[in-house]
């Protein structure tokens, strides 16, 4: 049983505050006794003290679930109940709710089993002056933990709708994307191959004519341009190879860098298809196309691998290369959107990412997240089919 959440309990630590005390405790003598000495105590620690009395498991229970309680004070050595116990059930109604132990024993061994049981703190019956001040303490431990749960609690809060606005704008990104890609695809990719049609018209037309034969060929050789970068932007917008699977997409971004570049690429990959849901497929894909960019940009490298590997769990890409590298520490200092970018693009996912780099001994990125569904079982054939297939051949 829990009881109301803890930000709905106001600690009482402060003076002229009202603690809620539940005493569990079999002797009224014993409980007169400890009443008296936080009484007497009341003006150093500034505590008064409401307290209320149970013998047993099932009274603690009741006296939690009934109303506000502040802290539990619990003798050790009870008829049907132990100090063991009584820590058990407080913190299953809530785990920051103080807890002190009281002994007539003089045992370490037992004080150190208390409180790693999550007793707050250990007292002896024949030092009860300990007991207003050890109190107090542990009201206030409470409510530093209470503090640092709500706070780490708001930050995992704060931390989710991050991945989740991240994930939306990647998928916002890649409707753009692919609504340009049509875009371009349909009014641009028309217009310029309806414009070589007049072009070839014209220059039949034309083709008596000697003076107009260069101008003809350059403007064939601007359109011829204009077609192959509509086309590359296509690509870079909306690959249509991704249509074929991340491996087939993969390979065919290599490829095209090294024949872009000179530089020597190789992609391996450990199945020849990889079973993944089509957004986390693109981030992938996009993931690897920055890394070669960068490649490009900033590393004067020769040299470099693409690696895809996939595992039930997680489909990993790293891209490393050998050019001049740099020092990471830059980047805790002041990292730049696109590695923020990179991480919670990963994060988004489920996943995780990672830059690895040292001035002169190259560059390697790594990009890993979940599937994102269960890769389907492999569909066995029925017994009895299998007989009957193989009466069929024979």
């Amino acid at each position: 049983m829990r009881g109301c959440p803890a930000q709905n309990r106001p600690m009482a630590t402060h003076q002229s505050e009202t603690i809620h005390l539940l005493v569990v405790e079999d002797s009224e003598l014993d409980f007169e006794l400890l009443l008296a000495i936080l009484g007497r105590d009341q003006a150093l620690t500034g505590l008064r003290v409401r307290a209320q009395r149970v013998e047993d498991e099932t009274g603690m229970r009741a006296a939690l679930a009934a109303g506000r309680v502040d802290a539990v004070v619990t003798d050790h050595n009870l008829p049907r109940f132990d100090s063991f116990a009584a820590i058990k059930t407080a913190k299953q109604f809530d785990e920051d709710l103080p807890v002190l132990v009281l002994s007539g024993e003089m045992a370490e061994d037992l004080a150190v089993t208390a409180l790693h049981a999550g007793a707050d703190d250990f007292i002896l019956k024949a030092r009860m002056f300990r007991l207003a001040p050890a109190l107090r303490r542990s009201l206030q431990a409470a409510e530093v933990r209470r503090n640092a749960r709500h706070q780490a609690q708001a930050l995992a809060e704060s931390e989710a709708k991050l991945h989740a606005l991240t994930q939306h704008l990647e998928g916002v990104k890649e409707e753009e994307r692919r609504v340009i890609a049509r875009e371009i695809h349909d009014d641009i990719g028309t217009t310029l191959t309806a414009l070589k049609f007049e072009l070839a018209r014209l220059a039949r037309e034309l083709e008596s004519r000697s003076w107009a034969a260069p101008h003809i060929i350059a403007i064939q050789e601007l359109l011829a341009h204009a077609v192959t970068a509509s086309d590359r932007i296509q690509h870079d917008l909306r690959p249509p190879v991704l249509d074929a699977g991340l491996v087939a997409a993969l390979q065919w971004l290599v490829q095209g860098f090294c024949n872009r570049t000179g530089v020597t690429a190789q992609f391996e990959c450990n199945r020849e298809e990889v079973e993944i849901a089509p957004e986390r497929a693109a981030a992938l894909y996009r993931v690897a196309q920055e890394a070669l960019s960068n490649v490009t940009k900033h590393a004067s490298a020769s040299r470099v691998s693409v690696q895809l590997f996939a595992a039930p769990e997680e489909v990993s890409l790293e891209v490393a290369d050998n050019g001049a590298g740099f020092d990471t520490g830059a980047l805790a200092a002041t990292p730049g959107f696109g590695v923020r970018g990179l991480v919670e693009r990963a994060r988004g996912f489920g996943g995780w990412a990672e830059i690895n780099s040292s001035p002169g001994r190259g560059t390697t990125v790594m990009f890993s997240i979940p599937p994102g569904f269960a890769p389907a079982p492999p569909v066995s054939t029925p017994p009895v089919q299998k007989e009957k297939e193989w009466t069929d051949a024979g």
